[in-house]
């Protein structure tokens, strides 16, 4: 339903933005695009039909193409074309590319014609030379070359020399002919030996190892971890061909009977030095008998001295301090750090007292606070194990040991 409203127009120009109103018979100039007219509804004749869209394999619609150039690609095609650049774009041939061109032209092997040539030369000059003269190169070759090295150009060599007396066109397979006419099959292979130079210098004919096809599964039976000879078998069983030394494999036994009766905290001795007195994480000290108890899952065990107790000495702390390892320096920065704190506070006896002063001798001996002391004023570095010398170091403080652990100019270790 239209409402009724009366036109006028607004004169801007005229004082006052006087307005007049128009009539219907002047309605008919205002009929323009710009022109402000009466809203009207009109009735629909039809319902109008849905968009119906084309169905795609994918379920997607399809793409469609362009044809109208877009803007963008426009001003691509309007800008000039940039100028050539004066680099060179093409490159040299090198002397090997030039050396196998030449001998695919002409049917000459470059390559094999130079080796030819130098080992004619290396021929000819040891035929000048006398047995001494011989000997004196192959000593100076064993000082200077390390003697693995050498062990591989031999085999090289070998390996070349093998490769010669075999001919490339092998009729036979997967089997290759030597040159007297005999059949070296798999079996043979694995019996070659190859001369091996050890550090003396002197040559030596071990075997040289070859894979082997695997074991059936009949074959295979699994170890028993608690088996007491699980160790020499663990190599028999699963690296039967490999060559090994058993020294490397001994710090995964235990140790035995006379090694822990040899041990600096066997709980049997009478005494013990301050310096394999062992604390465990939380700054205490672990006596003797009780480090035997600990569990290896606590993580206080090692491979160092006396493996079988439990703890850390403060060589050791000491010495893991300099590691270059962060984390085994945030380790001891931490145990030392306990253990400054307690000493300092007296769990270890009062000031003055045989074992008070045993263990700060121990300290200033081995100096972990002037370590501690430079993690903490270091430039960058690890944040975590600069923070674990921070609180160390303020723990040193805060037990009240702060006059012990460092050596003064002039001074001597246990005053």
């Amino acid at each position: 339903m239209a409402i009724a409203g009366q036109r006028f127009e607004l004169d801007l120009d005229a004082p006052g933005f006087t307005f007049n109103t128009i009539d219907d018979a002047t309605s008919s100039d205002l009929d323009t695009p710009l022109a402000v007219r009466e809203i009207r509804e009109h009735d629909a004749e039809a319902i109008p039909a849905a968009p119906s869209l084309k169905s795609s394999k994918s379920g997607f619609p399809e793409h469609k193409t362009r044809r109208n150039i877009s803007t963008f690609k426009q001003r691509q095609q309007a800008r000039p074309a940039p100028a050539q650049s004066s680099i060179p774009t093409r490159v040299e041939p090198s002397d090997r590319a030039i050396a196998n061109h030449v001998g695919k032209k002409y049917g000459v092997d470059l390559e094999s014609q130079q080796k030819a040539e130098i080992s004619e030369e290396n021929t000819r000059r040891i035929a000048e030379m006398s047995v001494e003269d011989i000997e004196e190169a192959r000593a100076e070759l064993m000082r200077n070359l390390n003697p693995s090295f050498v062990e591989r150009l031999l085999k090289r060599a070998n390996i070349e020399e093998d490769q010669q007396q075999w001919p490339e066109d092998n009729p036979n397979g997967g089997e290759r002919e030597h040159h007297t006419g005999t059949i070296l099959d798999s079996a043979t292979l694995e019996d070659t030996s190859v001369p091996t130079l050890p550090a003396d210098g002197e040559l030596t004919g071990p075997s040289v190892h070859f894979p082997v096809p695997p074991r059936s599964k009949d074959e295979y039976v699994p170890l028993d971890p608690n088996d007491p000879t699980f160790f020499s078998e663990l190599k028999s069983h699963y690296f039967p061909d490999t060559p090994h030394d058993p020294s490397s494999m001994t710090w995964l036994q235990d140790p035995t009977e006379e090694e822990n009766q040899d041990s600096l905290y066997n709980p049997e001795k009478e005494s013990y030095l301050t310096s394999a007195l062992r604390f465990g994480f939380n700054g205490r000290l672990i006596p003797p008998k009780e480090s035997l108890e600990i569990d290896v899952k606590e993580g206080l065990h090692h491979h160092g001295e006396a493996p079988s107790s439990a703890g850390y000495t403060i060589p050791e702390l000491a010495m893991l301090s300099r590691s270059k390892l962060p984390n085994q320096r945030c380790i001891a920065y931490q145990i030392l750090g306990r253990v400054l704190y307690r000493l300092g506070r007296g769990d270890f006896g009062p000031r003055g007292s045989e074992l008070h002063e045993a263990l700060w001798s121990v300290i200033e001996k081995e100096k972990p606070v002037e370590v501690m002391m430079a993690e903490a004023n270091r430039q960058g570095g690890h944040a975590s194990a600069k923070a674990h010398a921070i609180e160390a170091l303020w723990l040193w403080r805060k037990g009240g040991g702060g006059d012990r652990g460092v050596l003064k100019p002039g001074q001597s270790m246990g005053r």
